[in-house]
């Protein structure tokens, strides 16, 4: 049926306005679109208004390898702490470390109790059924050369803390019956409890030998005791214990959470012109969160309780201030380690608890927005903690009149105020508008308001070789735009549907969708697919066109490639660039925004690995392939819907 040009042009009206509406709610809710979120809804008591959606992180998604890259390196000297400690505490932490690289055990045990997990249990926390936005671990495939811990445990303490293991004969443990071989025992038919009386080697420690040649479970039980059961574990990275950085921090122990239930909104931000401010929410665990700032530098936000009643009607929580922790530092620290970096961190809250604490950074009157980041400290076990002030990590972005979880309010006062740290301000990147949310390039104009798509290009990459890379892999020899995948879920059962078409879109692709809805039915097609339906060829031309696939792919490239290049490859410790971000691109198109850099998570069908699909993809498209055809996403629609209509005459 040849669709009228007034109906087409009317589409596409209503499709950009759905998009410009679709737009205007990420703003005012979304903070800075990096971290899974989770809506909960606040009562409020104050107005005869419906409860409020707010936006948490959602640590059932989030784990330590998952958070931002640090924003600024640095180093600490611990060697005025080693004999008391009796281990070095010197640490040095590079730009585009996740926490996981530069946190020890012992550094998150009173926060997040990790060391009461057993690799066996961490590899439960990490299975697909428990957490569908992290990779499984495998101990099978997993070799103690992996898990530095295990080479500094000798002989008589593993036989102490491992199940069964003093009464299992040596034969059957293999790198123990190694390790004895190279001193020239011969114990096979031996148990382990039986060579250590007959022989002087308890003291010997598994290291002695190389540990890549066996597995985890070469070592029977040894996944099931406690990680606190070896030697020296809180001086074990997280990073050096498989999985770990993987298991979601609302899966730990003692795991994150919201510690109250306090959220105001985002009333006023000024800048660091401001002084002397007294009404104020930060602080410490040290000084209180209460802390004034009485001199110069008093950047902070005003919050607001949630009345909405406005000035005229002013409650308790009215008018708080929030001091930025980029411009004004407090005490911190507990023990003997209080003195690292004399004894200051940002001023701040700690609304999730002792794993990090939460600082606002650079209030711009400008934009009315607001950055936030995380500092994290290090701990040496039972003998004090560092300030909080090792960081940035960026966090949630805000806008005026957007909410915030503060937590727990504390009232008390102190008499002690916050000192300037001489920070100076830093101009905006120009990547994020005037919400402090990086705008996302809307398929009708191909721009945000500071890039746009020019020739088919952004950023450098040309999305038409991008977009056939992409298409080899997805939908060549399988329908081409006609192609529609399996029924599937992800993100825990939120989210299923279907892929379809020549870049196999799941149907809840926010580009997919508003692209679709907007279309008589496109609602009801999409709740069709999303518990089941498989469209036939119709359908799809009738919801999702080619025109609107190239439409939708070109503007979701360009936003993946907008945000990706403003991030941290953990391979060059630099931004992503140049073929690098094409692969990252392409793997955040095949596993997700938030998928592991070059992982080995796959998809329903276990096609690829993420790396294998990036690599694929990087080299159809440095090859330029055969298919030379050109995206038909002009937003004229009119012309559009007939170069199209030639091009899927011609489909491979």
């Amino acid at each position: 049926m040849k669709i009228p040009k007034a109906w087409i042009s009317l589409l596409v009206v209503i499709t950009c306005i759905i998009y410009s509406i679709v737009a205007q709610a990420t703003i005012n809710t979304f903070g800075d679109g990096n971290l899974p979120t989770r809506i909960v809804e606040v009562a409020n008591p104050q107005s005869q208004l419906p409860a409020t959606k707010v936006l948490l992180p959602d640590w059932s998604r989030i784990s330590l390898a998952q958070l931002p890259g640090i924003s600024q390196s640095g180093a600490i000297d611990g060697s005025p702490y080693t004999q008391t400690l009796g281990y070095d505490l010197s640490r040095t932490w590079n730009v585009g470390m996740t926490p996981d690289q530069y946190l020890k055990l012992g550094d998150i045990s009173e926060a997040l109790q990790a060391e009461e997990f057993s690799l066996q249990a961490i590899a439960l926390r990490t299975q697909p059924e428990a957490n569908t936005d992290i990779n499984s671990i495998d101990l099978n495939k997993i070799a103690l050369s992996e898990f530095p811990l295990i080479g500094e445990q000798t002989l008589s303490h593993l036989a102490q803390v491992v199940p069964e293991l003093a009464k299992t004969q040596v034969n059957n443990i293999t790198p123990i019956a190694t390790l004895l071989k190279s001193q020239g025992i011969t114990a096979s038919n031996l148990t382990l409890a039986q060579v250590l009386t007959q022989y002087e080697v308890g003291q010997m420690k598994l290291g002695e030998i190389d540990l890549s040649e066996f597995s985890i479970s070469s070592i029977p039980n040894l996944d099931a005791v406690q990680l606190q059961q070896f030697t020296g574990w809180m001086n074990s990275n997280v990073s050096d214990i498989p999985g770990l950085g993987q298991v979601p921090l609302g899966s730990m122990p003692n795991p994150i959470t919201e510690i109250g239930n306090l959220v105001m909104r985002l009333d006023v931000v000024y800048g660091p012109t401001e002084n002397r401010r007294n009404n104020t929410i930060s602080g410490s665990d040290v000084q209180g969160f209460s802390v004034p700032c009485t001199e110069k530098d008093c950047a902070y936000l005003e919050l607001d309780d949630l009345e909405n009643a406005g000035r005229s009607d002013r409650g308790k929580l009215e008018g708080k201030q929030w001091i930025s922790g980029k411009y004004q530092e407090v005490e911190g620290g507990q023990g003997i380690l209080k003195a690292v970096n004399n004894g200051r961190e940002p001023t701040g809250r700690l609304p999730f608890g002792k794993a990090f604490k939460v600082v606002v950074m650079e209030p711009d009157e400008t934009t009315d927005t607001v950055d936030t980041a995380l500092f994290f400290r290090f701990c040496a076990w039972r003998m004090g903690c560092t300030p909080y002030f090792i960081g940035p990590v960026p966090f949630f972005s805000y806008k005026v009149n957007a909410l915030m979880f503060v937590g727990n309010l504390n009232e008390q006062r102190t008499n002690t105020a916050s000192l300037p740290t001489g920070a100076t301000r830093e101009p905006k990147a120009s990547t994020t508008n005037r919400t402090g949310v990086r705008e996302k390039i809307n398929p009708c104009t191909f721009s945000n308001g500071s890039q746009s798509i020019t020739g088919q290009s952004f950023s450098g990459i040309d999305l038409r070789s991008l977009g056939n890379a992409i298409s080899e892999i997805e939908s060549a020899g399988s329908g081409d735009y006609k192609a529609v995948g399996i029924h599937t879920c992800a993100d825990g059962g939120l989210n299923c549907g279907r892929a379809l078409g020549r870049y196999q879109f799941m149907s809840y692709n926010p580009y997919a969708v508003q692209l679709i809805a907007a279309k008589p039915g496109g609602q009801e097609f999409l709740s069709q697919v999303q518990q089941g339906h498989q469209p036939t060829e119709a359908e799809l031309f009738e919801f999702f066109p080619p025109a609107d696939q190239d439409r939708a792919f070109m503007a979701d490239m360009a936003n993946k490639i907008q945000v990706t290049q403003q991030q941290i490859d953990p391979v060059t410790g630099e931004p992503f660039t140049g073929e690098r971000l094409i692969e990252r691109v392409a793997q955040k198109h095949f596993g997700g925004d938030y998928s592991k850099v070059d992982g080995n998570g796959s998809d329903a069908l276990g096609r690829l690995s993420l790396k294998d699909y990036g690599k694929t993809a990087l080299a159809s498209y440095r090859n330029g392939n055969s298919d030379n055809r050109t995206l038909t996403c002009s937003p004229n629609v009119n012309s559009s819907y007939i170069s199209t209509t030639k091009n899927t005459e011609n489909k491979k």
